[in-house]
């Protein structure tokens, strides 16, 4: 099992290279809408982490396979899943689809877990973990 969430976002035209193509570097912040989406759903607050929580979430790697482009306009579908339950990280696979339902993006981005004070690695907090242990 897993968890799953999905969230739409519609293509901006300030998003698009010149061939009218959305720029790859913008995929990197459709992972993250996506993510914080999710992780919204879930109960979990990504404000939260950092103000009351004092935990910071970096990226540790990014995988992406492109495989066709979206365009200016195009309503687009990021389905976000949790493949597991995190331990010393948490993994997010993301497919990013447009309105015809074809799968345009994939990736995998995972991330670890700091106390924000001293910047250290710690395992993924209970609270996380609690709010995520149902889907699994």
């Amino acid at each position: 099992m897993s968890y799953h969430h999905s969230f739409n976002v519609r293509v901006r035209y300030g998003e698009t290279d010149q061939m009218g193509f959305v720029y790859y570097g913008i995929y990197a912040q459709y992972y993250e809408v996506g993510r914080v989406e999710a992780m919204r759903d879930a109960g979990i607050l990504y404000a939260h982490l950092e103000k009351e929580h004092n935990i910071w979430m970096p990226v540790m790697n990014m995988q992406v396979r492109f495989l066709r482009p979206a365009r200016y306009d195009d309503l687009l579908t990021i389905r976000t899943t949790v493949p597991s339950l995190p331990d010393r990280d948490i993994r997010f696979r993301y497919e990013i689809r447009n309105e015809s339902g074809l799968l345009l993006n994939g990736a995998v981005v995972q991330l670890c877990f700091l106390d924000a004070t001293t910047q250290k690695r710690i395992d993924a907090p209970d609270f996380i973990k609690e709010s995520l242990k149902s889907y699994f």
